[in-house]
């Protein structure tokens, strides 16, 4: 019949692992970084929690960064993946905990996460989790 008007409704559910703790509690000296590796075959995103528990006479946070790599051995540089903005930032407050959730694209087979204390002088102490996104 000319003029009808039809709906369909389609649901898309996304796929997500269990989170999985990839440090805990781990501290992280001045200038630092920790970082774990994902293996993104068959997923788009890695959903990565990070908290932070910076020291009270600390004056810089800390920075969660990602690296690509198509074998797990050749990497982006570090300037090249802050120059692509491959990076989040914490909120920071000395002494204070923070806590940030980042959606990271899984753009090749390999990602390098790298938990950055941005501080000179102090530590900071750090939990992460990662999830898996199809």
């Amino acid at each position: 019949m000319l003029g009808s008007r039809f709906t369909t409704q389609i649901t898309v559910r996304g796929e997500r692992t269990e989170p999985e703790r990839v440090l805990s509690a781990q501290t992280i000296d001045a200038a630092s970084a920790s970082e774990f590796t994902v293996r993104g075959e068959g997923y788009s995103a890695v959903i990565v929690t990070v908290r932070a528990t910076y020291d009270a006479s600390a004056t810089s946070g800390v920075r969660v960064r990602w690296l690509y790599s198509p074998d797990n051995t050749n990497f982006d540089s570090v300037e090249d993946a802050e120059d692509a903005g491959n990076y989040e930032n914490l909120t920071f407050s000395a002494g204070a905990t923070r806590q940030r959730t980042i959606l990271i694209p899984l753009y090749q087979k390999y990602t390098k996460v790298q938990i950055v204390n941005l501080d000179s002088s102090y530590a900071v102490k750090v939990s992460a989790w990662k999830v898996l996104f199809r």
